[in-house]
């Protein structure tokens, strides 16, 4: 059996550890799939507990339709985000087959 060259090995870590810092350590968004973009508003907002229980953050339920469909999900929020108020628009990215699968993509005025 061959040795592995290890070097081999560094050289994709830091590659991989590139790709990512470019990208603001965030992996893309269901890159397999179609998605679309769409306004949501805040319908409801709530306190929940921070990470490893320091602090608190928030749990906002947002609402936005996908053609006939309305739909209604949770999302706990970094603590780095400011507190958004019930009525706000937010900008969200979805699955085109999966509606209900989403991602915040900002917070409009």
């Amino acid at each position: 059996m061959a040795k592995q060259n290890p070097w081999i090995i560094g050289i994709l870590g830091f590659g991989v550890f590139l790709y990512l810092a470019w990208n603001n350590f965030q992996i893309l968004f269901a890159p397999w799939t179609k998605t679309a973009e769409a306004k949501a508003v805040i319908t409801e907002n709530a306190l929940g507990y921070g990470p490893m229980g320091r602090g608190f953050t928030q749990i906002i339920t947002i609402s936005y339709q996908v053609d006939d469909s309305v739909y209604v999900q949770k999302k706990k929020l970094s603590q780095r985000i400011d507190k958004k108020e019930i009525g706000s628009k937010v900008l969200i990215e979805y699955a085109v087959k999966d509606p209900g699968n989403f991602e915040i993509k900002g917070f409009l005025k």
